[in-house]
Order: structure tokens, then sequence, then C-alpha cells
């Protein structure tokens, strides 16, 4: 038998193929129990309403991507390697929850609670860049002088909207984008 937490998680993993599908105002809390292969009534006893549910799934996502985020720079020995596999990464989390992220920007009303939320999870995915920054310049791979806080921004702003340009403004498949090139560009910048 699955805990409440499995059965939490398979329930938005449905939602999110439901909202993916239909949109928030077409997803409907029946079809998203269907999928989930539950009672609309076990819906509901996890989450109170179709808008607290969409708030988990945008937590949900936003935790999946901080966690992979990690792994990807931890699966990294030098720095080039890590920003290699942010950035590839950045685009392949963009690409494969592209539904999500578009849902979740024409979505008006958020909570609070998403909005502190995200605001935290921002800070963690900001707080991994500048761990990843500070190590390099220890291993000087950076040079010793370089701004830590200003170079953490300059990488994430560079890999995100990088990866935002290549999925949704100038589509390309994920083998297509030349993540090496941005790599390349941020590092002679930094070093």
């Amino acid at each position: 038998m699955a805990s409440r937490e499995e059965k939490q998680t398979e329930i938005i993993k449905a939602a999110i193929q439901v909202f993916s599908e239909h949109g928030f105002d077409g997803a409907k809390m029946e079809h998203i129990a269907k999928v989930a292969g539950i009672g609309k009534g076990t819906v509901y006893e996890y989450f109170e309403s179709k808008e607290q549910l969409f708030e988990e799934i945008l937590k949900f996502s936003v935790e999946q991507f901080r966690l992979g985020l990690k792994e990807s720079m931890d699966q990294g020995e030098t720095i080039e390697r890590k920003l290699l596999n942010c950035s590839r990464y950045n685009a392949e989390f963009l690409t494969n929850h592209m539904d999500i992220v578009h849902l979740a920007m024409k979505v008006k009303m958020l909570s609070k609670d998403i909005r502190v939320f995200h605001h935290a999870a921002q800070a963690a995915i900001h707080k991994l860049y500048t761990e990843m920054v500070k190590v390099a310049k220890e291993k000087g791979e950076f040079r010793p002088d370089l701004e830590e806080e200003l170079a953490t921004y300059c990488i994430i702003g560079t890999l995100d909207q990088f990866c935002k340009q290549r999925v949704f403004c100038d589509p390309r498949p994920l083998e297509e984008i030349d993540h090496q090139a941005i790599v390349d560009v941020l590092l002679k910048g930094l070093r």
C-alpha cells in the first residue's frame, strides 16, 4: 500500500498530465482522479481545490528542478562540465515541462503561500550556483578576484535566458542546442 506522500505524488503526476492536456480551466478533478486510478473523493482528501492542486504541481515541479540541477552540478568535475550539465538540464527540463511553464505564466491568481515558496526555492537554486562558483574559485578555475555574487547572477541569468530562448522563442531539438558555445562565453568572461 502506498504511503500518503506517495499517493499525493501520484495525484500530482496525474494532475500534471491533465493540466497539460486541458489547461487550467479545462482540467477537472474527476479526470485527474481517473488518470490517477482513484476516486474523485480521494483527490479531495489530499487537495481541497483545483487551485491548491495546481499550486502543489508548481511546488513539485520547482523542487524537481532544484534536485535535478544539483545532480547535474554534482556530476561535473570541472566548472566547464558543471556549466554544460546545468545548461543541458535547464533546456531539457523546460522542454519536458513546457506545458506547465506556459500554464503557470497564464494563471493570474497565485496564493501568498506559493509566492513565498517560489521565492525560497529561487534562493535555494541561487545558493547551489553560488556554491559552485565558490568551489571553482577555490580550485583556481576562476580568477582569484572574481566577485562571486556577480558571477552567480551572470551564470544564472545567462543560462536561464539562453535556454528559454532556445526552448520557447527559437525552438530547436535538444541535440541542436549549442551548450558549449554559451559555456565558452561564460568562461571567457569569468576567468
